[in-house]
């Protein structure tokens, strides 16, 4: 299977600046989340998922998985708040003498939610899918922020997979014992994965850190690489990009879709 990390090494983005990535997916991320209108944040998904998928040739499956939940989740709140809230009802219908109905306020302020919600996830699922996080580590590095909270973030993010990867392994020596062939099975397997993952876990760690002391660790990650800053071009193409976007979302304040 492959893994976030995998993706972000081997994709056809992968030697554009992440600088400029970074730049280009925060503006997007900014401008859906604070838009007034549900039209901006809809065309920042269709870009980045176009982005995505076509220019950085993102595996659609892997993508889908990480996507539908979110669409899923956004499709629940906007038929939620289309019961709940408003007092324009568009359709309506009696269930035992109770009468319910989609009310247009409701279905109107679900739908801006719901953009908002795609635009950010697609804008956060563009930088994740397409840069390194040793790339973003570096530009946060750069960014001026305190070196202490970019190397716990780097650590955490490099034991997640070292998690993941001990989990795989434990569950499937336990099914290559029948640990998973009833319930009962499943729970004891369930309880005995549980604890011998995090004694696993903390000793990889243990080890890892002996073997960084070894090789004169003073309490800062080194970066052997540097990260040139994006043509002057680019830039000014993003920010025109994001100025578009918030002026677009003001013209379409008042425009509605239902």
């Amino acid at each position: 299977m492959l893994s976030v990390d995998y993706i972000s090494f081997n994709n056809k983005l992968k030697n554009v600046n992440p600088k400029l990535k970074v730049l280009f997916a925060t503006v997007s991320l900014f401008v859906a989340v604070l838009s007034k209108s549900a039209i901006v944040p809809l065309l920042i998904s269709l870009i980045m998922i176009y982005l995505t998928l076509f220019k950085a040739e993102v595996p659609k499956k892997i993508y889908l998985t990480l996507l539908t939940p979110v669409i899923g989740f956004g499709l629940f709140n906007l038929v939620f708040m289309g019961f709940w809230y408003g007092n324009t009802s568009i359709i309506s219908f009696e269930i035992f003498n109770i009468t319910i109905g989609f009310k247009k306020e409701g279905l109107e302020l679900g739908l801006l939610v719901f953009s908002r919600m795609l635009g950010g996830v697609t804008s956060t699922l563009f930088l994740a899918l397409t840069t390194p996080m040793t790339e973003l580590m570096y530009v946060l590095r750069d960014l001026k922020l305190p070196s202490i909270i970019v190397e716990i973030t780097m650590m955490m993010y490099r034991y997640i997979f070292v998690l993941l990867d001990e989990l795989i392994r434990m569950q499937q020596a336990q099914e290559t014992r029948l640990g998973y062939v009833n319930l009962k099975t499943s729970y004891k397997s369930l309880g005995m994965l549980a604890v011998n993952l995090f004694i696993r876990t903390f000793e990889k760690g243990e080890k890892a850190y002996i073997a960084m002391i070894s090789r004169c660790y003073d309490g800062e990650l080194k970066s052997l690489t540097k990260i040139e800053n994006p043509k002057l071009a680019y830039t000014l193409l993003v920010i025109l990009f994001g100025i578009f976007m918030i002026i677009l979302s003001y013209l379409t304040k008042y425009m509605k879709i239902l």
